[in-house]
């Protein structure tokens, strides 16, 4: 009889033990979930340009509007990783010396961004400016175009 107790005793010790676990686990699971969602509400709460990217290409205008000749403007865009797996940013491509990309090369998690900084440089430029950057991404189906427009004057 002593020892059906003890096994009891065991089996209700070994199930809470189990439950505490289980408890840890999915905690650690929710404060997980609720940091990418911070992360998200934080990056869709910002006002300047945003580029999402998921598994296809992500097209974004960035217009410079009225630019003074002879003289370089910068614009932040924020790249929201919209995907199920890491991005990087590899590298870019433009027709253009007058434009250029400064950014992390570090992974974009799921769920979160990375600012990236674009300039550009108006000397030699006159009027009406348009061009594009395309950023080659770790997913090769899903680079991002930035189409610059620009009136400098």
């Amino acid at each position: 009889m002593k020892h059906r107790w003890l096994i009891v005793a065991a089996l209700l010790v070994a199930i809470a033990a189990l439950a505490l676990v289980l408890r840890i686990v999915d905690s650690e699971s929710d404060n997980r979930r609720r940091e990418a969602e911070s992360a998200t509400q934080e990056a869709n709460a910002y006002s300047g340009i945003v580029a999402e990217v998921s598994d296809d290409v992500c097209e974004v205008l960035v217009d410079f509007e009225s630019v003074p000749y002879s003289s370089t403007t910068v614009k932040t865009i924020r790249v929201i990783n919209q995907g199920t797996t890491p991005l990087v940013l590899v590298d870019y491509t433009t027709q253009c010396r007058c434009m250029w990309l400064d950014y992390s090369r570090e992974p974009i998690m799921p769920g979160e961004y990375s600012d990236i900084e674009l300039s550009f440089d108006s000397r030699g430029e006159w009027g009406s400016v348009g061009n594009y950057i395309k950023i080659t991404t770790s997913r090769e189906a899903a680079p991002i175009v930035l189409w610059i427009a620009a009136e400098v004057e």
